[in-house]
């Protein structure tokens, strides 16, 4: 049995329009808004949320149950005409944790069970879904977006810091053409608010396990494209340094252990574009474009007060002169909002 949500005090809000009659509109009258349909969750208290690539996939097993593939092209919804009753064209879901919340994203790793926990302690964070009930001439439409508030990601690993940042909106829109097997656009647009991350390699494996799910099948088989968008404000990637690539995991704690040499590579902003293309059957291989814009980028080595070479270090740092245009300087500030990171 896998639990997917927990949640000890909440409340279930459904709101639904009774739909009225078209009426004529009159050319300066303001458009009639659309009739309303909305389901709201709230969590209160003690909420617990799980997922993972099975969990994804029992999800897919009953979405082709209830809801199978329909091999042909989808019929366009008739607008009503005057007189008749108006229909609903799409349903808003809401998701409103109001209350520390846990989530758990659960990935097997060579016959291993292997853990991301996300930890949010400020209660504010919220999951907004639109779902289409009609369908347009080119399609329909699927939106999604979720605001998470102060994440602190941890892996079950020895060394558990992996990134935390004062917010992350994820924003995704998916366009569904009405043939079954044409062309989908996902596009998918993160944005992180002063995220720090720890370089670790927990990530690849997370993909191969949500990739490897059933053998390709051509009857089944349905082209996309996954046009990923990630952008930072202060951002800043630790890589660890040990000799060796050493990690020390020794003191345990919840805290990245004091043992350890980094560097730190921060950025004043970061735009990350990759575009996947998963237009063809089972392709020998695939071209992708990466694109990074960073501005006003800072490397710095993190050094801890146990390491021999850190007094030496800071002789030097206090020492330390630039011969700049404009005279010599002992400070070189990129960001002042990186000095006192």
């Amino acid at each position: 049995m896998f639990q997917i949500f927990e949640c000890s005090e909440g409340e279930l809000e459904y709101e639904q329009d009774v739909p009225g009659k078209m009426i004529e509109q009159l050319e300066n009258a303001e458009s009639i808004p659309g009739v309303h349909w909305e389901i709201r969750i709230k969590c209160n208290k003690e909420t617990k949320i799980a997922y993972g690539p099975w969990a994804d996939r029992q999800r897919e097993l009953l979405w082709q149950y209830f809801l199978p593939t329909i091999y042909e092209e989808s019929l366009i919804t008739s607008e009503p005409s005057i007189g008749q009753t108006r229909i609903f064209k799409s349903v808003h879901f809401k998701l409103l944790l109001n209350c520390p919340t846990t989530l758990d994203l659960y990935f097997m790793n060579k016959m291993k069970l292997q853990q991301l926990h996300i930890e949010c302690p400020l209660k504010g964070s919220h999951i907004n879904a639109v779902l289409p009930f009609s369908t347009n001439p080119d399609g329909f439409d699927t939106f999604l977006s979720m605001n998470i508030l102060q994440p602190i990601i941890r892996t079950n690993l020895s060394f558990s810091p992996l990134a935390q940042a004062e917010n992350i909106l994820i924003n995704v829109h998916i366009h569904y053409p009405r043939l079954w097997n044409s062309l989908q656009n996902w596009l998918i647009d993160i944005t992180a608010k002063k995220p720090k991350s720890y370089f670790e390699y927990i990530f690849i494996r997370l993909i191969n396990d949500w990739s490897s799910s059933l053998p390709p099948d051509i009857y089944s088989f349905t082209p996309f494209i996954y046009d990923i968008t990630v952008r930072g404000d202060q951002v800043e990637i630790l890589i660890p340094c040990n000799q060796g690539n050493w990690i020390d995991c020794s003191n345990g704690g919840d805290q990245e252990s004091e043992e350890n040499n980094y560097v730190s590579l921060c950025a004043k902003s970061l735009l990350l574009t990759y575009p996947l293309v998963f237009s063809e059957f089972c392709p020998k291989n695939t071209a992708t474009d990466l694109t990074i814009e960073t501005k006003d980028i800072l490397a710095r080595l993190v050094i801890p007060r146990s390491n021999r070479m850190y007094y030496i270090i800071e002789g030097l740092d206090m020492h330390k002169r630039f011969y700049t245009p404009e005279g010599v300087k002992s400070q070189l500030s990129l960001s002042d909002a990186f000095d006192k990171r």
